[in-house]
């Protein structure tokens, strides 16, 4: 499969997102985005909702969701601060030949999906993704990385904080760690100067949370303020349908899409009635509980 080629000034769009980094910024509105996998929609309503002056998102752009490349159109578009997730990391490491087997052997998933639709333009813009950066805002130090470990482990000590900030260690300076990864939005303070922030996920829930709405988070000022809104799923949840039509999806996959873009009451809700019997999940498969 030929990737269709889009130009873009990429000198310009890595010197306006990362390789300057760190830098200082003073009176600066924050929009603290993650895990977006590929769902514009999620990013069209923050952005009728809220206004900022720089974005910064902590990873997962694509996976587990239809549009891929208008999600990563968006963050070029908004000269979004960007590092790289874990799903990211996933993608990149596919190809056409393991597209191409995994639907012949009925293990199709959303990421062979997504690889599918990759341009040459996106699949650059994954690659180009540092897995850390660093920034000054008001002040206040930030370091942004999608997660702490490799599973969905939380900092819960000064001591692993300062183990984990790669900046000078001035403890009278506020310094902030921005994570991703877990859905989970939330703020952990330690002391009065440090703390760890998730802005949680653009895009869908934990298995345990049923809210279907958007979640970020604004910072101005250096006050951190919850945000979520509600969203169109209707054109997301179209796409697991068709998938579910052409029985070519695994069954684990289209049953999660079902519970974050529709009214399943679980992520593992028997699928609607279809004439072709789907492909199940195998022990050891690339699954969202696990990574």
């Amino acid at each position: 499969m030929k990737k269709e080629t889009h130009v873009i000034d990429w000198q310009a769009f890595l010197f306006r997102t990362w390789l300057i980094m760190p830098i200082q910024v003073m009176c600066l509105k924050l929009l603290l985005i993650s895990d977006l996998h590929s769902n514009p929609y999620a990013l069209e309503a923050i952005e009728k909702t809220e206004s900022w002056d720089e974005v910064c998102c902590c990873g997962d752009f694509v996976d587990y969701g239809p549009f891929p490349m208008e999600t990563i159109r968006w963050c070029i578009d908004h000269h979004a601060r960007c590092v790289l997730g874990n799903h990211d990391a996933y993608v990149l490491g596919l190809s056409e030949i393991s597209c191409t087997e995994a639907k012949r052997e009925h293990r199709f998933r959303w990421a062979h999906d997504n690889y599918c639709q990759l341009t040459e333009e996106g699949l650059d813009f994954l690659r180009s993704l540092p897995r850390s950066l660093s920034f000054s805002a008001d002040g206040i130090k930030y370091q942004v990385q999608h997660q702490y470990d490799q599973a969905y482990g939380t900092i819960e000590s000064e001591e692993q904080f300062d183990a984990f900030w790669t900046g000078p260690q001035k403890k009278e300076t506020e310094r902030r760690l921005v994570f991703g990864h877990t859905h989970r939005q939330c703020v952990h303070m330690l002391n009065e100067h440090t703390l760890w922030l998730n802005p949680g996920s653009v895009s869908y829930r934990r298995p345990d949370d049923h809210d279907k709405r958007a979640h970020y988070m604004i910072v101005e000022q250096g006050k951190i303020r919850f945000g979520k809104v509600a969203y169109d799923r209707t054109p997301l949840l179209n796409r697991a349908e068709a998938y579910l039509k052409q029985g070519t999806m695994l069954e684990t996959e289209l049953q999660d899409a079902f519970f974050f873009f529709g009214n399943a009451l679980t992520s593992r809700e028997p699928l609607p009635e279809s004439c072709t019997k789907l492909p199940k999940t195998e022990k050891g498969d690339h699954d969202c509980e696990t990574c």
